[in-house]
């Protein structure tokens, strides 16, 4: 049979009690975050019926809309196609513009030197110079 100390004892009690006490302001802390996902779960939830909701209604005006008048129907849908090919056709205009002013202000960097190494090594000049904060005889 082991004795153990009052003050083991007493010792042993206060580092359970302070891990007991731990685990529970663990736990308090880990149900508040669940609550709160929970709540951000439910307002999401009833955001999504909602819309949901709506979507259906207006799927159904426009359902409604499209049966009343098919020739407008064929017309808006060889719009859309016109407008697609259009768009297309600027998209692949943009990036060949791009990769056209790309090149060019690659080449502009080379002209005035600006891919120099020299001037990589010389960015943080400004931030070592001896006299920055002081006012020279022109500003002053």
């Amino acid at each position: 049979m082991w004795f153990v100390s009052r003050r083991r004892h007493e010792d042993e009690v206060d580092k359970l009690r302070s891990r007991v006490l731990a685990t529970e302001a663990r736990h308090d802390k880990v149900a508040r975050a669940c609550n709160g996902l929970a709540r951000q779960l439910a307002e999401a939830d009833a955001a999504n019926v909602r819309l949901h909701r709506q979507n259906r209604e207006l799927r159904e005006r426009l359902d409604a809309v499209a049966a009343a008048d098919p020739e407008r129907t064929a017309a808006l849908a060889r719009r859309v196609d016109r407008l697609r090919r259009i768009v297309s056709r600027l998209l692949v205009e943009h990036r060949a513009e791009k990769r056209r002013a790309d090149r060019l202000q690659a080449r502009l960097d080379d002209a005035v030197g600006l891919t120099d190494p020299r001037v990589e090594d010389g960015r943080n000049w400004q931030q070592t110079r001896q006299d920055s904060g002081r006012k020279t005889g022109a500003e002053a």
